[in-house]
């Protein structure tokens, strides 16, 4: 048993109502049956009005009808932010989606994530989607062990977050919380989103990409206020590893920043 995550990122629509393909298409690893048990999704405004808000629908499309059930209609929600109440704001964080589902996939599934706006907006919102999968569903267990890596950084290029060396007790990883941040200076229009990713020389975590536990709304003009930030959870995984692994964590953010992106990621097992 293994769990294995898939993700991807780009922009909806300006438009309310219209549906909108993120990113590329997915295809499952070859092999299966697997079981998709969560979704994900997050959204986030480049450009922030007093009149605009954020959040409506995501979309899920089996291609090849090779998913069981068939999930269509397919239209779950994905929560985003209430419009900003002055021209001055603060960046706002976002909380992630993630919804618990039940398919079973073939090898080379192919599946589309789309997202459609409630409400029409004036520069289209980013979005960052994936689908978390295995042999089978992993379950909430205690977090014996944790440990932690964490950087700051501006690029949207992938980066080396850390190495965390498991403990040679340790028998499987069964959380994973990415914290995102932003400690430095804001500049209006830089929303703050990522995922990470997991590679070992150790572990075949492949493919692994999971969500960050907030996203961020763009600030505009001179902030007033500060937001509240949404309650983070680990996401429950099951990856069998043997004690004394070392696991890599890398980071890729939707746009480049002014002041660094933070993120602290970390890893529980067993």
């Amino acid at each position: 048993m293994s769990t294995h995550a898939l993700a991807t990122t780009g922009a909806a629509s300006t438009g309310a109502a219209t549906k909108t393909k993120i990113g590329s298409t997915f295809t499952m690893p070859a092999g299966g049956p697997w079981l998709i048990h969560h979704i994900w999704g997050q959204v986030a405004r480049i450009t922030s009005k007093e009149s605009e808000g954020s959040g409506g629908i995501f979309h899920v499309d089996a291609l090849a009808g090779d998913l069981t059930p068939d999930p269509a209609p397919g239209n779950y929600p994905l929560i985003g932010g209430c419009v900003p109440e002055s021209a001055n704001h603060e960046i706002s964080a976002m909380g992630l989606n993630l919804i618990p589902v039940a398919w079973e996939a073939s090898g080379k599934a192919q599946i589309d994530l789309s997202y459609s706006n409630f409400l029409a907006s004036t520069t289209a919102p980013i979005v960052a989607c994936g689908i978390i999968f295995g042999d089978s569903k992993p379950e909430p267990a205690p977090l014996t062990f944790c440990d932690v890596v964490s950087a700051s950084f501006a690029s949207a290029t992938e980066q080396t977050i850390g190495t965390i060396t498991l403990a040679e007790k340790a028998t499987r990883i069964v959380g994973i919380l990415a914290a995102l941040n932003k400690g430095d200076a804001l500049t209006a229009a830089e929303i703050v989103m990522a995922t990470i990713r997991l590679d070992s020389a150790d572990v075949k975590f492949a493919p692994a990409q999971f969500p960050c536990a907030f996203a961020y709304n763009s600030s505009k003009g001179t902030a007033v206020g500060s937001s509240a930030q949404p309650r983070a959870d680990f996401i429950p995984v099951d990856i069998p590893v043997q004690g004394g692994a070392r696991v890599d964590v890398l980071a890729t953010t939707t746009q480049s920043v002014t002041g660094n992106a933070d993120l602290q990621v970390f890893i529980a097992y067993q």
